[in-house]
């Protein structure tokens, strides 16, 4: 009984998942989102800002991971930091530094028009606090 079971159970994860793999596989097969050219880094020229706010803000990581959107142009627009400070100004106050500091190359897609994008990065104070 308990087989009987399980195999309507096993038919339907396949079902459901098929799509999903399907929609991955399309994606590395030469379709027009893999060739998308993800934003560049040019320069990141905030350090000794971040770390000034950072002491100020009184935060007491060893890193600090985030995103960025960036627009067609190369400019940042959004940010979001991968782990949140309790405190919404902490947050809000170093994606203000990670925003006014970072210089990109816009996403670029498979005809060379730029497109939207983002971009995953992390601060690392121990190799800040090295560079001054």
């Amino acid at each position: 009984m308990i087989r009987a079971a399980i195999v309507p159970a096993i038919a339907l994860i396949a079902a459901i998942a098929a799509p999903v793999a399907a929609d991955e596989k399309a994606q590395g097969d030469g379709t027009a989102r893999s060739k998308v050219k993800p934003a560049r880094l040019i320069e990141f020229t905030g350090d000794r800002e971040f770390l000034k706010t950072s002491s100020r803000l009184r935060v007491w990581r060893a890193e600090v991971g985030y995103t960025l959107d960036v627009d067609t142009a190369g400019v940042p627009t959004d940010c979001e930091l991968t782990d949140k400070f309790r405190m919404n100004y902490v947050n809000d106050k170093l994606c203000e530094v990670l925003l006014k500091h970072h210089t990109f190359e816009p996403a670029v897609d498979a005809s060379g028009a730029p497109v939207e994008s983002s971009y995953e990065g992390s601060l690392n104070y121990v190799e800040l606090r090295e560079k001054e």
